[in-house]
């Protein structure tokens, strides 16, 4: 399953053209990714019949969220399943570091029926592991785990993800690990090679020139589906 990170209409229809399986949908992608307007959404969801996962992120500061932020979030959840979305994109952690269990609750609640990746928040926590192993016991509720493993780049990190996806093989009722950060078509085979694994998730390496203003390229979605799907 290849994730690709999308940011208007036109973006959607490209990933869908090309052999992407799901798509991400963000705004303000040079902030991280933020949440996208009512109007891009429903557009997105227009222009692509590819499965659309909906960033939950009201600002750009942290992934620690105060009270205004929370209710803002919530709003935007109900707006995710007014427009048929298939699921949310969210992290949240404590000013501590720690996930934030009691707001990860909330969302849980908020989003009904939606799918919910948890998204590389984990990376900020005080102590991955321990913020893993947390994040573990709402496997039935978290359907992915975006993350680099705790690198900049997951290819740093392979040793700790390859355990992770072991983990998620071995209990059903797991979140599947979706790796992210630092995957593209160049070195999509030593990912491979060490991972053999079937879920990634692709920003700017699945464009021309690695850069989000230029279009998706065919060329880059077949080289990594090829690899992905030997997997």
């Amino acid at each position: 399953m290849l994730e690709v990170i999308v940011q208007n209409p036109r973006d959607a229809y490209l990933a869908e053209k090309y052999g992407a399986n799901r798509m991400e949908v963000v705004s303000a992608i040079s902030e991280g990714g933020l949440t996208p307007s009512y109007g891009a959404i429903k557009e997105i969801v227009h222009a692509s019949k590819l499965p659309a996962m909906m960033m939950i992120r009201p600002h750009s500061f942290s992934f620690v969220y105060d009270e205004a932020a929370r209710i803002i979030m919530e709003r935007d959840i109900e707006l995710a399943k007014e427009v048929g979305v298939q699921g949310i994109v969210y992290g949240g952690i404590t000013a501590g570091g720690d996930i934030d269990q009691v707001l990860l609750e909330k969302v849980i609640e908020w989003k009904g029926d939606l799918d919910l990746t948890f998204h590389r928040a984990l990376e900020a926590t005080k102590d991955i592991e321990a913020s893993y192993q947390v994040l573990r016991t709402y496997g039935k509720d978290i359907k992915q785990l975006l993350t680099s493993g705790g690198t900049a780049s997951a290819l740093d990190s392979l040793p700790r993800l390859k355990r992770w996806i072991q983990d998620s093989e071995k209990q059903p009722d797991s979140f599947r690990i979706l790796v992210g950060s630092g995957v593209k078509p160049e070195n999509i085979t030593t990912f491979q090679a060490t991972l053999n694994h079937t879920d990634y998730h692709v920003g700017s390496a699945a464009r021309e020139a690695n850069d989000f203003s230029k279009d998706i390229l065919k060329e880059k979605i077949d080289i990594l589906q090829q690899q992905i799907n030997k997997g």
